[in-house]
């Protein structure tokens, strides 16, 4: 059985939905963005859902997301240009020709695709060849998807998970297959992960809270 908006939100009209949905620009960690519903404003109903991000290395950026679900039958994508609203209900599109099969004619995805680029996982170290620990999660301005930070774990913390080494955008000198190169004089902040702003959290106290730290 699909997933209507009507169900999330009874007995709210369709026409209020963007009442619901968050304030623009806001930096959301990428693990808070995956494995989230896409709904569909023409029909109301939920498409299925995005899993991994497909990330333009050169860029920095993630340019679409792999799309599964019962009523996606083959490979599947969802290009975060066609995202209109991310929120409480997940992200919203325009209809089911948003989720697009993965073919041939995809020329460019594809070609995002063959780089087979995984920011999580890759070692980061910076020009004078110091290893400063790898990437445990990345944080997304969710406008225009561009990576701004990413949030680096080191084995010598007990507790990675609410505690990491910040890098941002503009810090980075060069993307390899293998590590992130950045400058060596810029000073790393300690976050704990937890304190970036989650778009789909309930709480609208604890989302004022967080966006205020990110103004």
């Amino acid at each position: 059985m699909s997933t209507t908006v009507a169900s999330w939100l009874q007995p709210v009209e369709l026409a209020t939905i963007a009442t619901y949905l968050y304030n623009k620009d806001m930096l959301v960690l990428n693990t808070q963005l995956e494995n989230i519903p896409v709904m569909s404003l023409q029909s109301g109903t939920s498409l299925g859902k995005v899993t991994t991000p497909i990330i333009d290395p050169r860029k920095l950026q993630i340019v679409a997301y792999h799309v599964v679900g019962p009523r996606v039958q083959t490979p599947s994508v969802l290009h975060t240009i066609d995202i209109r609203e991310i929120g409480p209900l997940g992200y919203i599109v325009d209809s089911a020709h948003s989720v697009m099969e993965l073919d041939e004619d995809l020329v460019r995805l594809q070609e995002v695709i063959d780089l087979n680029f995984n920011l999580v996982g890759k070692q980061v170290i910076d020009d004078n060849k110091k290893k400063l620990g790898k990437v445990i999660d990345y944080t997304v301005e969710s406008e225009s998807f561009l990576i701004q930070k990413l949030h680096l774990g080191q084995s010598v913390l007990k507790n990675i998970k609410h505690s990491s080494l910040i890098i941002h955008r503009s810090q980075i000198v060069e993307i390899t297959d293998r590590e992130v190169i950045v400058r060596s004089a810029t000073v790393q902040e300690q976050v704990g992960l937890t304190q970036v702003l989650n778009p789909f959290r309930k709480n609208p106290a604890l989302s004022q809270e967080a966006t205020q730290r990110h103004s």
